[in-house]
């Protein structure tokens, strides 16, 4: 029996202070963590990062400004939806978890989509979840320095693999987003027609953006979101060429 979770009490949990190491238990029990700056002294992302891994290296470095820049491929530097998933398939790097500090936030869009692994398996169909059990899904990128220079092709991988904290089920998944033509990402399915795999997709979309399922965070200038990429899936809500949006990110494995 599948135990209920609801993500809106989720997110109500997972707030916490960024003057303390609470955040730690936190992300044990929800797979992320909002820390809400205040008047104690202010961890660092470094500091905060820290204890959960090493820093992933990017071909940005290990420090990454993710703001719009001119002329990129890369939907990091892009002011379009990005659709949910996890990282390490539409990029080329292992990642644990996923540090964010917000510098300048949009008055709207803009926000980071978070749902929970376990809110997902709460609230999916038993058909659905033995559907997924059964295929493999294919991951490309057209970014420079990432599948499209691997010898050993495109990444293909079950959707669903073990929770390292409960032992449980796990979505580990990254959706296909073919309403944006400019996109330089994709999925498909392992043997499905393309009408197949976006069908699939579009209908894993719609469950994971149900409001027990999926948190919106709406960004402040000095909170820190940190996400355990085994544990949740995120995405990006578009937001205005013009509106200031500007986060630093590290990410461990």
């Amino acid at each position: 029996m599948v135990t209920k979770v609801d993500m809106r009490q989720l997110a109500t949990r997972a707030r916490c202070s960024r003057g303390s190491s609470t955040y730690l238990d936190t992300l044990t029990h929800c797979g992320f963590a909002v820390l809400e700056p205040d008047d104690t002294a202010q961890l660092s992302l470094e500091d905060i990062m820290a204890p959960l891994g090493a820093p992933v290296a990017y071909g940005y470095g290990t420090k990454l400004v993710q703001q719009q820049r001119r002329d990129t491929d890369n939907s990091q530097f892009r002011t379009g939806a990005i659709p949910m998933h996890v990282d390490g398939y539409f990029n080329a790097t292992p990642v644990s978890y996923v540090g964010l500090e917000c510098l300048e936030a949009p008055d709207s869009g803009g926000e980071t989509l978070i749902a929970s692994n376990a809110a997902f398996f709460a609230a999916a169909p038993v058909e659905l979840v033995e559907m997924l059990r059964g295929i493999d899904i294919e991951y490309w990128s057209k970014v420079s320095g990432f599948y499209a220079e691997r010898a050993g092709g495109n990444p293909v991988v079950a959707p669903i693999q073990v929770d390292p904290v409960t032992g449980g089920d796990a979505l580990c998944v990254g959706l296909d987003y073919p309403e944006d033509p400019s996109r330089n990402f994709g999925a498909a399915v392992v043997g499905y027609t393309r009408a197949e795999s976006t069908a699939l997709f579009a209908r894993l979309a719609d469950l994971l953006h149900r409001p027990d399922v999926m948190y919106t965070h709406r960004w402040q200038v000095g909170q820190v979101l940190i996400m355990d990429n085994r544990r949740v899936v995120h995405a990006r809500a578009a937001y205005a060429a013009d509106a200031p949006r500007k986060l630093v990110r590290i990410s461990v494995a």
